[in-house]
């Protein structure tokens, strides 16, 4: 199909592998526990400022590992890859290694 770019102070994401829990050869799913996201950004979009007219620079560069809330990023599933798209403002710290 093709990869997302993202637009409007938006990023598209990839979601890190979270720990699952198994027993045996059961995964027991982590239902209802509400926990912050990991994933690394694939896409960032530039920020315009409609009241000044120009562009604001972001500290967000593709590659970074960052921390979302566990909701608010809306999913999309392209070529068997689950991505997140959500805006900048989202982002709850940068992971630095």
């Amino acid at each position: 199909m093709g990869k997302l770019i993202a637009r409007g102070g938006n990023i598209v994401l990839k979601q890190l592998n979270t720990e699952e829990m198994t027993i045996g050869n059961i995964v027991i799913p982590d239902v209802g526990n509400e926990k912050a996201l990991m994933a690394e950004i694939v896409s960032v979009s530039n920020i315009y400022n409609f009241h000044r007219g120009e562009f604001i620079p972001t500290d967000l560069k593709v590659g970074m590992k960052v921390i979302l809330p566990p909701m608010g990023a809306t999913k999309q599933k392209i070529d068997n890859v689950e991505y997140l798209i959500t805006s900048q403002d989202n982002c709850l710290s940068i992971i630095e290694e």
